[in-house]
C-alpha cells in the first residue's frame, strides 16, 4: 500500500541517535525517498552511539544519498543527569561510551557538521516556520526538552512532536526493553522526557508495545537486495551478513525487530489512519533505582481507591499513544520507498 500523497510535503525535522545502519539511519533513507517528507534538518545526540560517531554517521549517509544541503546540527553528548555505569557500558546503547568517528564503515565524512547546536536549530526553526514543522523523535529527548526550556514558544508553535519512547504496562506488550519497567530511550535520559511529557507539547508517542509489532523479514531484503542502488549496497553490506550469522534463534530475523522502530514514527507522520492510539495521562519515573526511566499511563478517572480519583495535582497531563499497528501496510510503505530506483 503507497502512502497517500499530500500537495505539500510535510517539513520535519530529524532528532535521533543515530547510528551506522541502525534503525535511525534506515529510518533517514526512508524519508530520503518520500516526496511526501521534506527534511529541513538532522539534530544527533548521545543515545545508541556517542555524539561523535552519530553526527559523523548521519553526515556521511546524506553524503552518500548527495543531500550534503541538509544541515546536521549536534545536540548534547550526554544525558541530563543520568550517570555512567557499570550497566550502561555492557548494554547495546553506547551514550557512555566514546566510538571514534573515523571508525565509520564508509570512511570518515568530507563534509563538517552545521555550527548551529540541535537546540538551537530546533527551536529557531520550528518559530521561523509556525505550524509547519513536525519534530521526529527517534531518540532520547534531551535536545527537546532544553528546546522547550530555552525556546518556550515552541510548545504552541510546533506542528507536532512524534516519539519513540516508552513502554506502558497498562497496553499489551507493555514491558521495558533496557530495563524490567523502562524503555531504551526514556531510560538514557528520564528527565528529559519528564520535561517533555509534562510539557504542553503535540506529542504522539509510539511505545515499545506498538515497537514489539514488527519483525523485519528476509522477504524485505530480498526486495531491497534486487535494486542498483546506493541504499541497495548499504543493505547488501551491512544488514545482509546479520541474516547469516548461526549463532541467531531460528526466525529471529537477525535481531532486525528493532529496524522498523524509528520507521514506525516517519511512517504515522504520514499514514495514522494505519495505527491504534489511546490517551493516557503519561509520566515517567526519575526516582534512581528499579524504576529509573520507567513510564506510567492511566485514563483520567479511574479510582486509586474507594474514594479518590487519580490523578490530583501529579503534573501530568493527556497524551496520544500508539498501541497496534497494521504492520503489513507500514512494511510495505516503508520497502516500497527504499526500493525505488531514483536515489535522492
Amino acid at each position: 500500500m503507497a502512502a497517500t500523497t499530500s500537495p505539500v510535503p510535510i517539513k520535519v525535522i530529524i532528532d535521533t541517535d543515530f547510528g551506522w545502519m541502525n534503525d535511525d539511519c534506515i529510518n533517514l533513507l526512508y524519508a530520503l525517498r518520500l516526496p511526501q517528507i521534506e527534511v529541513l534538518g538532522v539534530t544527533p545526540l548521545a543515545g545508541n552511539f556517542d555524539l561523535a560517531y552519530a553526527t559523523a554517521s548521519a553526515l556521511r549517509i546524506l553524503e552518500l544519498m548527495e543531500r550534503t544541503d541538509i544541515p546536521v546540527c549536534p545536540g548534547f553528548d550526554r544525558p541530563l543527569l543520568h550517570e555512567r555505569d557499570e550497566y550502561a557500558d555492557q548494554v547495546w546503547g553506547q551514550w557512555a561510551k566514546d566510538r571514534p568517528a573515523d571508525t565509520l564503515p564508509e570512511g570518515p565524512p568530507t563534509t563538517n557538521p552545521d555550527p548551529r547546536h540541535a537546540v538551537d536549530f530546533i527551536g529557531q526553526t520550528i518559530l521561523e516556520n509556525p505550524g509547519q514543522i513536525t519534530l521526529i523523535a527517534t531518540g532520547p529527548m534531551t535536545n527537546l526538552a532544553i528546546a522547550i526550556r530555552q525556546y518556550p514558544e515552541i510548545v504552541k508553535a510546533v506542528r507536532q512532536v512524534v516519539a519513540f519512547g516508552g513502554a506502558f504496562p497498562v497496553l499489551p506488550r507493555g514491558a521495558g526493553n533496557i530495563t524490567p519497567t523502562a524503555e531504551f530511550n526514556f531510560w538514557v535520559d528520564p528527565e528529559a522526557a519528564h520535561i517533555v511529557v509534562r510539557s504542553q507539547i503535540p506529542l504522539v508517542l509510539l511505545p515499545m508495545n506498538v515497537g514489539r509489532r514488527t519483525k523485519f523479514k528476509e522477504s524485505y531484503l530480498e526486495r531491497l537486495l534486487a535494486q542498483d542502488t546506493v541504499v541497495a549496497r548499504l543493505f547488501r553490506d551491512f544488514i545482509s551478513p546479520r541474516f547469516e550469522d548461526p549463532s541467531l534463534e531460528e526466525g529471529k530475523g537477525a535481531r532486525l525487530a528493532y529496524s522498523f522502530f524509528s520507521q514506525l514514527v516517519t511512517s504515522y507522520v504520514l499514514r495514522p489512519d494505519l495505527y491504534q492510539v489511546t490517551e493516557l495521562y503519561v509520566d515517567v519515573d526519575t526516582t534512581p533505582g528499579l524504576a529509573y526511566g520507567a513510564s506510567y499511563g492511566y485514563e483520567r478517572g479511574k479510582y486509586a481507591s474507594g474514594v479518590t480519583r487519580w490523578p490530583l495535582n501529579t503534573g501530568s497531563r493527556s497524551v496520544t499513544v500508539v498501541h497496534d499497528v497494521d504492520f503489513e501496510a507500514t512494511a510495505e510503505m516503508v520497502v516500497e520507498a527504499l526500493t525505488q530506483a531514483t536515489q535522492g
